[in-house]
């Protein structure tokens, strides 16, 4: 048991070695210490470019914001905009003038005013505090937080500590001596530093009393630890120097350095950086280096970065380290950042230009330029030699290096440069390419036509007669198999081998233009132009188009040691996986993806088009070299800075035309949003300018919308709902924050798109069809009713022409045989024969004359049924001696007049068959409603019908269809019955929808009375 213990404990042991050994592997590729710190990418922000000026305090939040605190008002950066801060809520700050900041790691900021007042900010709220809180009248001139939790001040009056919502003075009570605490700081081990006017001194974690560290001490403006533990000061008259450490002597933990600063600030990778009062940023690589000694405002072993190179100001107050890495400075007149930039700026001579290069032994390069001595260039700095004439061509053989210009060839020998020739012509002659033969000698294109072949018998010049037009080449080299390549101008290469010249042009497929770089790939040479990249393989040249925009003035090309491929591009330094380009050369439709290194990255200028060619080198260990009009630039591919950090992603205001809302919380905006605006940000401040968003919005947008470098989305008369709007951001690097922001948008609904306006205007659709329906049953109506009138007047016409024709002669023809039966003598049986003809011709033409006044009287002419029904009465009883009993149980004012006629007509032929056929001595009419159907009821006391003629009618009369069709003609139902073989009666039933046409609806019945009203 003990064993595998032991083991399992020298095993983690073992682990966590191999990762410190790692960490420390690692740490050490990416160590900025060696860069100088002019080869960092610096950036300045002033007035001009919306900045604050007197930056006195900086921080950065846990959303990655940073603050700026100035002597007007409290700022917030996000890499792009300045922002002044306002609090949205519980009113503005009591103060203006900040003099401390502090951003605790759970979120939030501490503001230090001047004169007594201090604030915690979060979002859009701030809490103010002042006297009323405990806080004394002094400035706050420094905040933090100890890892407990506790809140501490350092204030003109004292040191003060925040609890339960209050601010007390501890000063006294806590050990700490003097009445004063100029600053504080709160260092790895959660220890509290403070240094007062007497003394300096440090309350270990969770203690109630101060522990001094020296009793006497100058004026200490800020207070920072270092990497190895040691406490160090700037003082306002002492200058900048160690004054603890936990063993030894705090002088062996650095120098002095006699300057005037505000500020402190060691970054991760150990160096110090000193903001100073007048005399720009100081920084030191390697305190432990100087330990010991002295260092003035003018010695050079702190690098300096003034106005001159680009400082916003020359006097700064605060230094910070973002979480990315990057150094923030503030001053006077502005803002700067420091950043590691992936190409690295070589060190070069002021002023040179037209950069020769050419990879050096082991490591660096040789660079010859037109106005400065030949140097050997390494990632930090630079070593010149002797050789002062121009150099405008370098290539490097297996016998050694071979440099060119106006003044001759030279060739170097442990690094020093010896004549090899003079040129050929006495008149000025620039070299554009020189490479080696491999047999000592060397070819040289220069400015005149052809090629030409130095060795040390001398100069041989071939014209090149494949040419017609006397060009010289752009570029040479000599390949592996002792084949030379020469590129020209206009889209030709001529490949020698020996005697035999051939010679590759737009015919074989290549298409680069001016041939400026040639890279040799076993069996092919890939080939750099103004036109981008191809390759020539096998006799045949093809262009590999790249992914994006197509790649343009190509003047270098190299290979990294991992087989990847980088130009040296006029839209920079491209990065193209080998392994893409080798599916391109397989492949001609692909397009390779490429990764640009610009000016962002810290590359200067584009590179040269003609002379120096080539404009890439890779160095013996790796290192990959550009040259460009301004300056020259070098990259690791092993070791390329990335940020690592997905950036925050905040979502900052709502908008629209009618104004601005915050985004803390969902917002809700009016109806008619006619142009609704989001604005966001994302608080990666290393490149900013990379940031690429997202976004979408949920219930509105179908899909992620691109919006590139654009940080507000627009969207044009959104409809009224609820909507989550999304967004999302992606770094330099391609590192992603997926969960981003989001935030709830309520669009208000206008009154004509509420649900309540929506049936109403179903109701209004409703109401109109509605009255135009009645409308058209009135006309309907009162077309039927003149078709009525005609049928009526038709039928009067004919009752008057059967009146005054037919019955009439049918009279005289009855007093004929009259007068004729009275000739005969009553006892004859004729007499009696006539006498009885004579009596059924009376009765028929007293049947002949009912009908004939049923044509002409119909219930139009009275208003209402119970009227018309009331009128038969009385004719029947006048006529026919038959009581008819009328009675009315229902309201008749407004019955359809079709279904009047039609029941009128009804009861007129039941009360004529009950007069004529039943012999009936009382007949009762009456008309009710029941339930849903309007009845009318005829019966009377006669003799009844026989069941054949109720199923079949009587030959000859068609009173009974006639009841029934005009019964069905209204819609309804009729029966006609004689229960026990006594009496009849007549029943009709007509629905009530029908009879009653706009009694149905309440508006029907408005109708009716509105109707009423104006008749």
């Amino acid at each position: 048991m003990r064993s595998n213990r032991a083991m399992a404990a020298w095993i983690y042991v073992c682990l966590v070695l191999i990762g410190w050994l790692g960490f420390a592997c690692v740490a050490q590729a990416l160590d900025s210490r060696d860069r100088d710190i002019a080869q960092f990418y610096h950036t300045a922000w002033t007035v001009r470019e919306g900045a604050p000026g007197q930056v006195t305090a900086l921080a950065q939040t846990a959303d990655g914001y940073l603050w700026l605190g100035t002597q007007t008002g409290l700022y917030r950066f996000d890499g792009v905009r300045f922002e002044r801060y306002q609090p949205r809520e519980d009113g503005d700050f009591l103060a203006s003038s900040v003099a401390s900041l502090y951003a605790p790691p759970s979120g939030g900021l501490w503001v230090g005013f001047r004169y007594g007042v201090a604030s915690f900010v979060e979002g859009d709220r701030a809490t103010q505090y002042a006297a009323a809180s405990g806080l004394p009248s002094g400035t706050m001139y420094a905040m933090g937080g100890t890892p407990d939790g506790r809140i501490w001040g350092a204030t003109f009056n004292g040191l003060v500590l925040f609890d339960h919502g209050r601010w007390r003075l501890v000063q006294q009570s806590m050990g700490l001596p003097g009445t004063r605490a100029r600053t504080l700081s709160v260092d790895r081990e959660g220890r509290l530093w403070v240094a007062t006017e007497d003394a300096l001194a440090w309350l270990p974690p969770g203690g109630k009393r101060f522990e001094i560290v020296t009793p006497t001490i100058g004026r200490v403006n800020r207070i920072a630890e270092a990497p190895d533990g040691s406490i160090w000061v700037a003082e306002a008259n002492g200058g900048v120097r160690p004054v603890w450490t936990r063993k030894g002597d705090p002088e062996a933990a650095g120098p002095v350095l006699w300057l005037s600063s505000a500020g402190l600030l060691f970054d991760r990778d150990g160096a110090l950086w000193i903001p100073t009062l007048g005399d720009g940023i100081r920084r030191v690589p390697r305190v432990h280096d100087l330990a010991g000694r002295e260092i003035g405002a003018q010695g050079t072993e702190a690098q300096g970065f003034v106005e001159r190179d680009g400082l916003s100001s020359d006097y700064a107050s605060a230094v910070i380290q973002d979480r990315e890495g990057n150094i923030w400075v503030g001053g006077s007149r502005g803002l700067d950042r420091f950043r590691v930039s992936r190409l690295l700026p070589a060190m070069m001579s002021p002023g040179a230009t037209d950069f020769a290069m050419v990879a050096a032994p082991h490591h660096g390069v040789w660079v010859g330029t037109k106005n400065r001595p030949l140097s050997r260039i390494e990632a930090t700095g630079l070593t010149s030699t002797g050789l002062v004439q121009p150099i405008s061509a370098a290539s490097r053989d297996a016998d050694g290096v071979w440099l060119g210009g106006s003044a001759g060839i030279w060739r170097l020998h442990d690094g020093a440069p010896e004549p090899y020739a003079t040129l050929p012509f006495p008149d000025y002659s620039g070299v554009q390419a020189v490479t080696g033969d491999g047999e000592g000698g060397a070819w040289v294109s220069t400015n005149r036509p052809g090629i030409f072949h130095v060795t040390a018998g001398g100069w041989e010049h071939d014209p090149l007669p494949a040419f017609g037009n006397d060009p010289s080449p752009l570029v040479l080299m000599n390949d592996r198999h002792g084949r030379l390549w020469m590129g020209f101008a206009r889209n030709a290469i001529l490949v020698r081998h020996g005697t035999k010249d051939t010679r590759l042009g737009a015919a074989n497929g290549l298409a680069v233009g001016n041939v400026t770089a040639l890279l040799e790939d076993d069996d092919a040479m890939w080939v750099g132009g103004e036109f981008g990249i191809g390759v020539v393989a096998g006799g045949r040249a093809r262009m590999v188009v790249t992914r994006g925009e197509p790649l343009r003035g190509v003047s270098g090309l190299v290979r990294d040691h991992r087989g990847d491929f980088w130009a040296n591009a006029a839209q920079g330094v491209a990065h193209i996986r080998g392994a893409d380009m080798a599916r391109a050369r397989m492949d001609p439709s692909y397009r390779p993806p490429v990764a640009l290194f610009d000016s962002l990255d810290g590359l200067p200028g584009t590179p040269a088009q003609f002379r120096p060619l080539p404009t890439a080198v890779v160095a013996d260990d790796g290192r990959l070299w550009f040259a460009t009009t301004s300056g020259i630039v070098s990259i690791d591919p092993a070791d390329i800075p990335r940020n690592r950090l997905a950036p925050p992603v905040v979502i900052r205001t709502v908008s629209t035309d009618m104004g601005t809302w915050p985004a803390s919380a969902p917002v809700s905006l009016p109806a008619h949003t006619e142009r609704l605006r989001i604005a966001f940000t994302a608080t990666s401040l290393t490149m900013p300018e990379r940031v690429r968003f997202r976004y979408r919005m949920e219930g509105l947008d179908t899909r992620w919308r691109d919006a590139g470098d654009n940080r507000e989305a627009v969207y044009t008369d959104p409809p009224p709902g609820h909507y989550i709007f999304h967004v999302t951001a992606t770094n330099e690097d391609g590192v992603a924050n997926e969960e981003g922001a989001s935030i709830k948008v309520t669009v208000a609904r206008a009154f004509y798109q509420m649900p309540w306006f929506f049936l109403l205007c179903i109701a209004l659709v409703a109401l109109l069809i509605w009255i135009a329906f009645l409308i058209r049953l009135r006309r309907i109506a009162s077309q039927l009713r003149a078709r009525l009138q005609e049928r009526h007047a038709e039928r009067e016409r004919i009752a008057r022409e059967l009146h005054d024709t037919l019955l009439q002669s049918i009279q005289g023809l009855s007093m004929r045989f009259q007068a004729i039966a009275n000739r005969v003598p009553p006892e004859e049986p004729l007499r009696a024969a006539m006498e009885s003809a004579l009596d059924r011709a009376d009765k028929a033409l007293v049947e002949a004359r009912d009908r004939v006044r049923d044509l002409r009287t119909h219930a139009g002419e009275s208003a209402r049924l119970d009227v018309a029904l009331r009128a038969l009465a009385a004719a029947s009883a006048t006529e026919h001696t038959v009581p008819v009993l009328v009675a009315i149980y229902a309201e008749l004012r407004d019955l359809d007049a079709f279904v009047r006629d039609e029941l009128f007509r009804i009861a007129r032929e039941a009360v004529h068959n009950a007069v004529a056929h039943a012999g009936a001595s009382r007949i009762d009419v009456s008309v009710r409603a029941e339930g849903c159907e309007l009845l009318l009821s005829v019966r009377d006391d006669g003799r009844g019908i026989d069941e054949a003629v109720l199923r079949d009618g009587r030959e000859g009369h068609w009173g009974l269809r006639g009841i029934r069709e005009r019964a069905l003609a209204v819609g309804g139902t009729s029966s006609i019955a004689s229960p026990g073989k006594s009496g009849t009666e007549v029943v009709v039933r007509v629905p009530l929808e029908r009879a009653f046409p706009g009694h149905q609806t309440p508006f029907g019945a408005w109708w009716r009375r509105l109707r009423n009203r104006f008749r």
